[in-house]
């Protein structure tokens, strides 16, 4: 990190993402882009019904949760786990921390803190349900590709 950082999530603009078919939210990032060199923060925030990111799991970076308000369901390669505010979700980087976090309340949006590390060399973020392979990192250019058949 550069530098201390302080900031209200009241005070941060969010980006609203709609992939469509329900994966809709909004990033607050409290820590991102060149704020630190080896971690990152964002609040998420998942409307009723809706869920974030997609069903992936991490070859490099480990990531944390923290659910602030809200209740959810927790997909995961053990199966569905039910949420709650004041759960703390962390997921190992490997197949066991495959994950998708969905809002299951009819009316309050759910809101969570997601934790995750930073790293130079590249990532592979498997989409099993996609079938596909996306490469990040600090040096390296997004990119998203097909799994090859066995």
């Amino acid at each position: 990190m550069k530098d201390l950082i302080i900031k209200n999530v009241a005070d941060i603009e969010g980006n609203q993402i709609d992939r469509g078919n329900k994966n809709v939210f909004t990033i607050k990032p409290v820590v991102a882009g060149d704020d630190a060199d080896k971690c990152a923060a964002s609040f998420i925030e998942v409307p009723p019904g809706c869920f974030a990111f997609g069903y992936h799991y991490h070859d490099q970076n480990e990531e944390i949760f923290y659910v602030v308000s809200g209740i959810g369901n927790l997909r995961t390669y053990q199966g569905d786990k039910p949420v709650k505010a004041g759960d703390m979700l962390c997921f190992p980087a490997n197949e066991k921390g495959a994950h998708v976090l969905s809002n299951s309340s009819e009316k309050e949006t759910l809101v969570f803190i997601d934790f995750a590390a930073k790293t130079s060399k590249a990532e592979i973020v498997t989409l099993p349900d996609a079938n596909k392979w996306m490469i990040m990192g600090s040096d390296v250019p997004l990119t998203i590709v097909d799994i090859p058949a066995k």
